[in-house]
């Protein structure tokens, strides 16, 4: 009777698992695994070339000075004033190379030539005790060459355009050269003469410093192009010391036949300009592989 039993129970544990298979079959496959996106990672990060070209306006009216002061051993009451002051714009060249640490932060240091410009400035001496008026009328050619540390936050990118700020500081090698004095003496009763000069070449150095905003706008994977504004302040010019030829002795040019000796014309105030560029910045290498993905699992 129990070997009844067993063999009764068997031939039912046998019919389940047969119907059981026979259910599975009848199920259809799991679907296929999607492809997983790829991880988002920075857009590069690592060393850049730049070049820029642009061109400035004037941000500041200059003022000058001579040294030595011409006023000194003439009478109290005599005035020295200087007119129609003005440097003008200029033109610009720049290469440097920097590094893009991370999504919003990067940095470079960069070398500029900045060329043709031009300064001008009418001074004239009054002494009424004399009586006797001096007016002397100088220009001149600039060039700088400046050297900049810059840091610029990219504030984000939306459809390959990216706004940015910054700041930069550094050293400006302000050249003077090419400077004249053409000069009118008028004395006594209104006898006049005529002067002048040449100041020989000089260049100075100052602290420079700016501030930039632009756009980026990615061109291919490695080459981003900037529209920038920059102010940049760039110290101080000087002249060499004047070399002058008088209407009354003649002779050749020296510093004895200015008044009072040789003399330089210099700005008392820093000179700064607004400066509209263009540039390209080249990404050395490759941006980074995204980082790998854990595969989903999924259960039925």
């Amino acid at each position: 009777m129990a070997g009844l039993k067993a063999l009764a129970l068997a031939s039912v544990v046998m019919l389940v698992a047969t119907a059981s298979a026979s259910a599975a079959d009848l199920l259809p496959p799991p679907p296929a695994l999607e492809p997983l996106p790829p991880a988002s990672g920075p857009d590069f990060s690592g060393w850049y070339l730049r070049g820029d070209v642009g061109v400035s306006a004037p941000a500041t009216t200059p003022s000058f000075a001579s040294n030595p002061n011409p006023l000194v051993g003439l009478n109290a009451s005599a005035t020295n004033n200087f007119y129609n002051s003005t440097v003008s714009g200029s033109a610009s060249f720049d290469l440097g190379v920097g590094y893009q640490v991370n999504n919003w932060f990067r940095a470079d240091v960069t070398g500029e030539y900045r060329t043709g410009s031009h300064f001008q400035t009418l001074e004239v001496v009054t002494d009424s005790a004399t009586p006797a008026q001096y007016a002397d009328y100088y220009r001149g050619d600039l060039s700088s060459y400046v050297f900049m540390l810059n840091g610029y936050a990219d504030i984000g990118t939306w459809y390959g355009i990216t706004p940015y700020v910054g700041a930069g500081l550094g050293m400006a090698y302000n050249n003077v050269y090419g400077a004249t004095d053409n000069g009118t003496n008028v004395v006594g009763t209104g006898a006049s003469f005529s002067s002048g000069g040449y100041f020989p070449n000089k260049s100075s150095t100052s602290l420079a410093w700016a501030l930039m905003a632009g756009l980026s706008f990615n061109v291919t994977k490695n080459l981003d192009l900037d529209i920038g504004y920059r102010y940049l302040n760039y110290g101080k010019i000087s002249t060499g010391s004047s070399q002058c030829l008088s209407g009354v002795s003649g002779g050749d040019f020296s510093a004895s036949k200015c008044s009072g000796g040789g003399y330089t014309i210099a700005s008392t105030n820093t000179l700064s300009s607004n400066d509209f560029r263009v540039g390209l910045r080249w990404m050395i290498g490759e941006a980074p592989a995204p980082a790998p993905q854990m595969p989903l699992v999924r259960k039925y």
